[in-house]
């Protein structure tokens, strides 16, 4: 990335929409990080693997959440790994609502489809790709 390169609008928006799915996953896995251990404690088989579960399932949250909030840094700072993250996120994210919508039926998945399409596009247009310096800078 060139000293002169201005962050794109859109990084920043994409950046700060991950910002906070990064913080509501992170917040949401804590609760079960304090319960399932709670749970645990029972004596009942069924329901110390319950508790280990939730546990599991709350580690889980924090840790996607935190890495949410990793890239969206990367992303900020123009980091080429974070692009690619963002690209492999969102083909991902395209096939889960592709399967969701096939089978449910359920129209808003195409939203997902949409947004996410969106976000492929936009991370391979040039201005992008200049950004996290996938091209170089035009000479004209």
């Amino acid at each position: 990335m060139t000293q002169h390169q201005h962050r794109p609008t859109g990084i920043t928006v994409i950046s700060i929409l991950m910002i906070i799915g990064g913080l509501i996953l992170l917040f949401t896995g804590i609760a079960p990080l304090v319960i399932g251990p709670l749970i645990s404690i029972d004596s009942d088989y069924s329901t110390s693997s319950l508790g280990f579960l939730i546990t599991i399932g709350g580690l889980a949250l924090v840790i996607l959440g935190i890495a949410s909030l990793i890239v969206s840094w990367g992303l900020l700072k123009g980091k080429t790994w974070a692009r690619t993250i963002t690209l492999i996120i969102s083909f991902i994210a395209i096939i889960f609502a592709i399967i969701s919508l096939v089978s449910s039926g359920e129209l808003t998945h195409v939203i997902s489809i949409i947004i996410y399409g969106i976000i492929i596009y936009y991370m391979f247009t040039d201005k992008v790709k200049l950004f996290f310096g996938r091209v170089k800078e035009p000479t004209i």
